[in-house]
């Protein structure tokens, strides 16, 4: 039986797991609801922390600047004082001095409107060198006339990094000096301990380049992370985001940049930290859902157990139904499947009902199998026993070396051949229709065979004409199959063009060669097919429609068969055809082949020179008597029996090495000949061969359970039965041990042709 394959069992689910999924699509809309608004919760709390450290950092961006922008206050007041005024340097550094240290400056620079410095307080200003600290900013300060905040550098001397805030002292539109306050960048790190920073958060100052100038977290890394500077290049003077510390931890980061000094301010609270209250909803959430997806599977599991009590019930009824035995239902008390049980118990009684014509007609299928199995085995052994002798007779005339008839006698020789692989098909004739035919391949000139074919339907003819037209080249045109299947193809094809030409029309052959392909082509000018009937033609059992006028008959199994040996010796058959009334043209196409070598024309026979006695026991005379003197002729001494009675006479007084039985003979069958020569008194151990007209695979079969050493089906080759015969002179092997299988000799020439 059929198996279902895996996409139709993917699509088949029990009724329960149905009835499941019913109650669970019922928290569909429930699942979407949650699902929405858990989406909504998210972006909403993801809004509100950007939002919140966005505020941070503009919250201490303004402290950052305040901070800055009193450095510049008392910068500024510090270049209106009159030291400055009257130029009186010393007593200008003594009191900046004082006011570096008050206020926890590093040191205060002078510098002139060149850039050159004048005086540090940390120098005596005789030492003071005329270069500045960072000059970029110094020069920015001098260009703009306005104050500057410089990047982080490392001051001379001073053993952490620092910064200079610079402010032009301007006279009459003119910068005379710069006054520049060198500041630790722990003097930003206050304005970050002052701010009341969330658990989890961490802030940081870079100046204009992106050093960092201090941060609330410590931390090795003086630049931003890879992310954090990806999110300050995509946006502009402020921005959020979510970006990685330095550390690995991910923060929603907000970031301010100063006008003023271009330094920058970001602060990143933990995206763990601001979603644990989110988490906990969720985990909420989960449980609920979890749990009212239990509740709803509990509740489908307890009704669908109500369905599918009665299911089960209707389950074994079935099962019932198919097994043959009775059926007892019980009240389904659902309307629905009490109308599948009145169903069921109606199939039961047609069941019933059928089950005896079921048994009548097979019954009678296989009392007319038998019948014909029987009829198949007895017409094969009764056309087989005539040609037995015919053959054997041909080979004695070759033996004799008759040369005025070997041209008759190779035509005999060639249509017994014919004859008798056409009743080995009327044996196996399922052989044809399923495609399991086999081919004795063989060099075979084409020319010869199309020439034999249509000098032998010329008789068919009545009133049409048949030409044959061969190519000068198709003489040395060879094709490597079995001789008896080409003739065989080419005679359904002419026969088939016969039959549908009408009387008066004309038939034409044309055969060539091209390259490595021969081609035929069977012209008629008959019926005709249409479209329909050419894509049909070669399939099996199709006959085109006919008219009561156009009946001819046939099974529709010819040009199946023509197709199935075409393709088996490796060609191609089509048909073409104009239209009804147009004629058809079925070309055929093989593969060439190499000519053989020259051979040598006497038989084989006589090749082999034999000794030893023999007895021949068949009830047809003439083959018993013919295949005795082709013996003899080969040096072996036999005796003759025409009945099993005469076979056992002869073992009184004569001991063969070998017998050859016939199996259907009169009064008691070769089998049971064999049974009795084997027993006493006559314990005969010699060979047994079985020659017979009985060639099926029950008869060879039979042929082993009764001891036989070989089976061979008549009418046998002589060049085989005396290369068995030559062999069996050899000493006997024991038997196997294991008993199983037939002798060797007997599988050899099992399927003798």
């Amino acid at each position: 039986m059929a198996q279902p394959d895996q996409s139709s069992l993917a699509r088949v689910r029990p009724l329960r797991m149905r009835l499941l999924l019913l109650a669970a699509s019922g928290l569909a809309p429930l699942l979407m609801l949650l699902a929405w608004g858990i989406n909504h919760l998210i972006d909403e709390r993801r809004n509100e922390a950007e939002n919140t450290v966005l505020e941070l950092s503009r919250a201490l961006a303004t402290a950052v600047d305040a901070e800055l922008r009193s450095v510049v206050n008392i910068l500024e007041h510090i270049g209106t004082s009159d030291e400055l005024e009257q130029a009186d340097l010393r007593s200008f550094q003594m009191s900046a001095e004082r006011t570096a240290q008050q206020l926890g400056w590093l040191f205060i620079v002078l510098s002139d409107a060149d850039g050159r410095a004048l005086m540090r307080t940390h120098e005596r200003i005789a030492a003071t060198e005329p270069n500045s600290i960072e000059p970029e900013s110094l020069a920015r300060a001098i260009a703009t006339k306005a104050p500057v905040v410089s990047r982080v550098i490392q001051a001379p001397g001073q053993p952490s990094t620092s910064f200079a805030v610079r402010v032009p002292v301007v006279r009459s539109g003119k910068v005379t000096y710069v006054l520049s306050a060198h500041l630790p960048t722990e003097f930003i790190s206050a304005v970050l301990t002052r701010q009341d920073l969330p658990v989890g958060s961490v802030a940081s100052i870079f100046d204009q380049t992106h050093r960092r100038v201090v941060r609330s977290r410590p931390s090795s890394s003086t630049a931003p992370s890879a992310s954090l500077q990806a999110l300050i290049e995509r946006a502009g003077v402020q921005g959020v985001g979510i970006a990685v510390t330095q550390e690995g931890l991910e923060t929603y980061t907000g970031y301010t940049r100063l006008a003023g000094s271009a330094w920058l301010v970001v602060v990143g609270t933990s995206v763990e930290e601001s979603n644990k209250g989110l988490h906990a909803l969720l985990r909420a959430v989960v449980l609920g859902v979890v749990a009212s997806f239990a509740l709803a599977m509990l509740i489908a599991w307890v009704l669908t157990r109500r369905i599918l009590e009665p299911i089960d019930a209707l389950k074994e009824g079935a099962a019932a139904l198919g097994r043959g035995d009775p059926l007892h239902l019980p009240p389904l008390d659902i309307v629905e499947l009490d109308d599948v049980a009145v169903a069921l118990k109606n199939a039961a009684a047609d069941r019933d009902s059928a089950a005896t014509r079921v048994a009548h007609a097979l019954h009678e299928a296989e009392e007319a199998n038998r019948s014909k199995d029987q009829f198949l085995a007895v017409l094969g052994h009764e056309l087989r026993n005539p040609l037995a002798p015919i053959t054997t007779a041909v080979r004695l005339m070759a033996l004799k070396g008759d040369d005025k008839t070997a041209k008759e006698r190779r035509i005999i020789e060639r249509q017994l051949d014919h004859v008798t692989r056409l009743v080995d098909d009327l044996l196996d004739v399922s052989r044809i229709t399923s495609g399991r035919l086999e081919i004795r391949r063989e060099p075979v000139r084409l020319a010869q065979v199309l020439t034999q074919v249509v000098e032998a339907i010329r008789p068919l003819l009545h009133q049409r004409t048949l030409s044959l037209v061969l190519d000068p080249a198709m003489d040395e045109v060879w094709i490597s199959g079995d001789e008896v299947r080409l003739a065989q193809v080419f005679n359904n094809l002419l026969a088939n063009a016969i039959k549908f030409t009408p009387t008066g029309g004309s038939i034409r052959v044309r055969a060539g060669a091209s390259g490595s392909q021969a081609r035929v082509e069977i012209e008629d000018t008959g019926v005709g097919l249409s479209r329909v009937e050419l894509d049909r033609i070669f399939d099996v059992f199709y006959q085109a429609p006919q008219s009561s006028d156009r009946a001819r008959g046939g099974l529709g199994l010819g040009l199946t068969i023509v197709r199935s040996l075409v393709t088996m010796h490796g060609g191609t058959v089509a048909a073409a055809s104009a239209g009804p009334g147009q004629g058809t043209c079925i070309t055929v196409r093989l593969p060439v082949t190499q000519p053989p070598a020259p051979a040598d024309d006497a038989p084989r026979a006589c090749a082999t020179r034999g000794s030893g006695n023999v007895l021949v026991v068949d009830d047809n005379e003439d083959a018993a008597n013919t295949c005795a003197t082709l013996l003899r002729m080969s040096g072996y001494t036999v005796r003759t029996a025409y009945s099993p009675q005469g076979a056992l006479e002869a073992l009184r007084q004569f001991t063969p090495q070998a017998a050859i039985l016939d199996i259907g003979l009169p009064g008691m069958s070769g089998y049971d000949l064999a049974g009795a020569m084997r027993a006493p008194p006559f314990h005969y151990r010699g060979r047994l061969v079985a020659l017979t007209g009985y060639g099926q695979a029950s008869d060879m079969a039979a042929s082993r359970q009764a001891g036989f050493d070989a089976h061979l089906t008549k009418p046998a080759d002589l060049a085989n039965l005396l290369a068995l015969l030559e062999k069996f002179s050899q000493p006997k092997t024991p038997p196997s041990a294991h008993g199983d299988g037939p002798p060797a000799e007997l599988r050899a020439h099992q399927r003798q042709r």
